[in-house]
């Protein structure tokens, strides 16, 4: 399993390297081929992983099953197993022999007959069964009869059983378990699973001595014991999480190593999982014997499972291989039919990039390249009738150009002709004639501003002072102030922008009110969301305008173009040179005038002015 975790890495590094493996300097060709590489790579990978995963799961599920049944027939042969030496022990209960001797307080010994008798069934016990390695009978004062291959048995030494569970049993079979006594059966000590009854008189019915049979650990570690699989262990566990029997002996009489999976053992009669245990994973099963509340318990390692996969590894690297291999010349020959009509074609374009727009590309084939070296032609054509478009229409604004230096000459004549008519008044002493023609004067020359699109604010506000001393005279009544912050002299903005707001006020809202009304605009920088902004505000306290009035002002329809068209064209101007971030914002209600807010981006004036350059 290791083996294959090493393939999220290798994904990651891929990932990582893709930039760099599809630059842009790289040849297509190549991009092709490093494509088809990584594609068969990952479908490999996928198919590895994959393989992996079924095999295991499936190698998972027969050996859970197998290690189930195997776990079964363990207990079915422990079963067997006691239910003989328990059958045995009722056989010595009801022999005359052993009654008889028994039931004798003397115990001296004098019936040389029912001694020799009871040896002999005792002897017959270890030949007829098997699995029994000893038997000891104990009377009640005190005399031991037990098995020949016993050494050192005596009375103290019979203090490992349970005597109290074997009284309160009254007869019937007490199983202990984890026994190490001190004589010795065989000359060897060992291990023992014994089982203990009380011999009651046949007669009467009272105790007369007691019988211990035991079973040597070893010899229940036989029955599990797996000459094929030496690696996986068996363990009996009891009810305080000791082991008394394991098919390795030096298990025996040791508590079991980890705790979950001794709370697990516990609180399941039987079942499957995988445990950690001393840091190596197992498939664990366990079948519970429940007379003796002893459990079954099977480890298999998991590394078991997955024995012979690096065949299956093998197998699949060479399958790899090859795929490897057969995607490097199946992508290297269809590479080059492919890219080839590419590079013919970026040839094609290289030329026309050079400026040899007679050249035309291949384009005889339905595909993609086919139909791209189709569009390219279309393209170089449509470039060539938009050059002689360009060229006429340069040769068009060159004409404009000159028409427009020939009508310079009005502007001047009406400037000269505007003077001369000023000089006149000043001569006759009509000063006011006089102050309204410099005022006239001044206002159409910075309207016209020798056809700058950009004036400065300085001369905007002299254009709008000019527009206004004209504007009192013909109406005495009107009152007006402006406004601008200091330092915004030399910023820029378009021309004839404030004037149209201005008559709009006049003519629209304050003209024909008895006390003339008032008109106020102001000027100043404002920073919003990081921008800075220049913001006039033109404010009257005319009759105002209603919400179905102000829609119309941005409206399409006729009826509106004498209310909007001075506001629609300065709104158009700005959006078309600044963007729809800036422009008019509109506020009025009835009989409370009206305030017009210009937003516009804040341009300072540079030194190269003069050629038209400006900056944020």
């Amino acid at each position: 399993m290791k083996r294959f975790m090493r393939y999220p890495s290798l994904l990651k590094r891929l990932r990582a390297d893709l930039p760099f493996l599809f630059s842009g300097s790289m040849p297509l060709r190549r991009k092709i081929l490093l494509s088809n590489l990584l594609i068969v790579l990952l479908a490999l990978v996928i198919f590895m992983v994959s393989i992996q995963r079924i095999v295991f799961n499936q190698t998972l599920e027969r050996t859970t099953a197998s290690s189930q049944q195997e776990v079964r027939l363990v207990k079915q042969s422990m079963e067997t197993v006691f239910q003989s030496v328990q059958n045995f022990t009722k056989f010595v209960l009801i022999n005359q022999d052993t009654q008889k001797l028994l039931s004798r307080d003397t115990g001296d010994g004098n019936d040389v007959a029912a001694l020799k008798s009871i040896y002999n069934t005792l002897a017959a016990m270890l030949v007829t069964e098997p699995n029994i390695d000893s038997v000891i009978i104990e009377s009640l004062n005190g005399n031991l009869y037990y098995t020949s291959n016993l050494t050192g048995v005596t009375r103290e030494s019979l203090g490992i059983y349970p005597r109290a569970e074997i009284d309160a049993a009254r007869g019937g079979a007490v199983w202990a378990d984890s026994l190490t006594p001190a004589f010795l059966s065989g000359m060897k000590h060992k291990n023992m699973i014994s089982v203990g009854r009380v011999i009651k008189s046949m007669e009467k019915g009272t105790p007369l001595g007691y019988i211990y049979v035991n079973i040597d650990e070893r010899t229940l570690a036989r029955l599990y014991h797996n000459e094929q699989n030496p690696e996986s262990a068996t363990l009996v566990i009891n009810r305080n999480g000791r082991i008394i029997s394991a098919n390795e002996a030096s298990r025996v009489n040791q508590p079991v190593a980890e705790a979950s999976l001794t709370d697990w053992v516990k609180s399941v009669s039987q079942g499957t999982r995988t445990q950690e245990v001393a840091g190596d994973r197992y498939l664990v099963s366990m079948q519970s014997l429940a007379p003796y509340d002893w459990k079954i318990v099977q480890l298999v390692t998991i590394s078991e499972l997955t024995y012979g996969y690096w065949k299956i590894a093998l197998l699949l690297a060479g399958f790899g291989l090859i795929s490897i291999l057969s995607a490097v010349l199946l992508s290297i020959l269809f590479a080059r039919r492919l890219t080839r009509p590419l590079s013919q074609l970026s040839e094609v374009i290289v030329e026309v990039g050079s400026g040899n727009l007679e050249r035309r590309a291949a384009a005889d084939s339905e595909d993609e390249v086919g139909r791209l070296g189709a569009t390219f032609n279309e393209m170089v054509e449509r470039i060539q009738r938009l050059m002689v478009q360009v060229e006429t229409e340069e040769q068009t604004k060159r004409m404009l150009e000159l028409r427009l230096l020939y009508s310079q000459i009005k502007p001047h004549f009406l400037y000269n002709t505007l003077d001369t008519i000023r000089a006149m008044a000043v001569m006759s002493g009509a000063k006011d004639i006089s102050k309204m023609l410099k005022a006239l004067g001044e206002f159409y020359r910075i309207s016209l501003s020798n056809g700058q699109e950009l004036i400065t604010v300085a001369q905007e506000q002299k254009h709008l002072e000019s527009y206004l001393y004209i504007q009192q005279i013909r109406f005495p009544k009107l009152n007006y102030r402006i406004s601008f912050g200091p330092g915004l002299e030399s910023c820029l903005v378009p021309t004839m922008l404030l004037q149209p707001l201005v008559e709009n006020a006049i003519h629209h809202g304050i003209r024909g009110m008895a006390d003339g009304g008032w008109c106020e605009i102001t000027c100043a920088a404002e920073s919003t969301d990081g921008q800075n902004l220049l913001c006039f505000t033109v404010r009257d306290n005319g009759k105002g305008m209603s919400e179905e009035q102000q829609r119309l002002i941005w409206s399409e329809r006729d009826s509106a173009e004498r209310y909007s068209f001075g506001l629609r064209n300065i709104q158009d101007r700005i959006r078309l040179r600044f963007g729809a971030a800036y422009g008019i914002l509109l506020s009025s209600e009835p009989g409370r005038g009206v305030e017009v807010k210009l937003r516009l981006p804040l341009l300072k004036q540079t030194n190269e002015q003069e050629e038209g350059t400006v900056r944020l």
